[in-house]
């Protein structure tokens, strides 16, 4: 039998045990008669009748899964590391250190307020780690570093201080994410901070966000909403996706292999948020956003929840692209379907009525809502993609965008 002992911060949680390759989390005695204690998860709530129940593999395994990168991002890590892509255990015990949020998981016996700091790192080493994440993600067996972040791109943890970048070593928190160009998929870098600037600007609740220059290769930098700065360091803050509320592995996580659907999304939104009525507005305004910019992946574990001054609450929204503009590379069936409908070309007023309906929502609220995205987009996109013209000379992908939206917002207002 093996141990993982969970933290949120240094606060001990509980216990992740493997045995014989099973699974199992319980929470500990102590945590238990905290006041204020969070649960991990919706699906691991807390027991305070005195039984603290035993978490089997089919409840952990949902939860603690989640918190590793996916696809060929987690067979390298694997690789490097020396163990199978299929060892969650294995994988947590070297990556779980900084994970999304504020989990962490370490040996047992290993003290979390264990001396950690920030290891300068310059940009030509830099851009030397970001070229070879593909072999070398998460600096996996770097001495002193145990990063993990959920998602199927390529992406480095750092500290950034709006000028410099640092590796987050030990108990300190990392506070932004670079995130290199997708293979074959021209300019995701700067497709993603545009269609990021304009979910702000349109009043979505997203974290700042920019394309930068890293050793002549453009990346994407995004600030972690799930930190906060505390006098001169860094604290984290809990958070679990809509995947790990609702106990669905990461390989669900698309509504025609099994995973959520919008339905399910906000169901869970009324049921667990503590502001439900502004967050069903936000989560509305969301999925409107990701069918005009084309996103075919807004699924179940790009929305989360956050849980920070005694609530919780929906974050701040991430990983916004428009997938539209790789016509040919991509497959644009909705993660989750509108109405029943899966392909967004074929979307109708019929479909817009069903998609009101299963998510709880009045239609003339679905319509007036759309209709607002629609005219915000039109207003502020052109400056926005002249901007952007001018900061990184001319990209054609931001031409792409434009015509997409053009086609979206034409089909928006023939629903309306």
């Amino acid at each position: 039998m093996e141990t993982l002992d969970v933290y949120l911060n240094r606060q001990p949680v509980g216990q992740l045990v493997r045995n014989a390759g099973v699974l199992s989390f319980s929470y500990l005695h102590e945590y238990l008669q905290i006041k204020d204690a969070l649960p991990l998860s919706r699906h691991l709530p807390l027991d305070r009748s005195g039984t603290n129940p035993v978490f089997a593999d089919t409840a952990a395994r949902a939860f603690f899964e989640n918190l590793l990168p996916e696809g060929d991002v987690r067979t390298q890590v694997a690789r490097k590391l020396g163990v199978s892509k299929e060892n969650i255990f294995a994988l947590l015990t070297e990556l779980g250190g900084d994970c999304a949020g504020a989990v962490r998981l370490l040996p047992t016996g290993q003290d979390p307020g264990a001396e950690g700091g920030y290891r300068p790192i310059s940009d030509a080493e830099l851009a030397a780690e970001l070229e070879n994440l593909p072999t070398h993600p998460f600096l996996a067996d770097d001495e002193g570093v145990r990063l993990s972040l959920a998602g199927a791109q390529n992406k480095l943890p750092v500290h950034y201080d709006g000028t410099s970048f640092f590796i987050a070593q030990g108990d300190a928190a990392s506070t932004h994410i670079l995130k290199t160009p997708i293979t074959k998929l021209e300019n995701t870098v700067v497709n993603e901070a545009f269609c990021m600037n304009l979910a702000d600007r349109v009043g979505l609740n997203v974290p700042r966000a920019t394309a930068i220059d890293v050793g002549g290769s453009p990346v994407f930098l995004i600030e972690r909403y799930d930190r906060r700065q505390v006098d001169s360091g860094f604290t984290r803050l809990h958070q679990e996706d809509f995947c790990q509320a609702l106990g669905v592995e990461s390989a669900s996580k698309y509504e025609k292999e099994g995973g959520p659907s919008f339905a399910t999304c906000f169901a869970l939104l009324r049921d667990w948020s503590d502001e439900p009525l502004a967050d069903v507005a936000a989560l509305l305004r969301w999925a409107l956003f990701n069918f005009l910019i084309g996103n075919a992946d807004a699924h179940a574990k790009n929305i989360s929840f956050l849980y920070a001054d005694g609530q919780v609450r929906l974050t701040p929204f991430y990983d916004l692209i428009s997938t539209a503009v790789y016509e040919r590379q991509v497959n644009n069936k909705f993660a989750m379907r509108m109405g029943g409908q899966k392909d967004p070309r074929y979307l109708s007023a019929s479909d817009l009525a069903k998609f009101a309906n299963e998510v709880g929502i009045g239609l003339r609220g679905v319509k007036r809502e759309l209709l607002g995205l629609v005219e915000q987009i039109e207003s502020v996109a052109p400056g926005l993609a002249e901007e952007y013209r001018q900061q990184f000379a001319n990209p054609v992908i931001v031409g792409r965008i434009e015509q997409v939206l053009a086609q979206r917002i034409a089909k928006a207002r023939s629903l309306v």
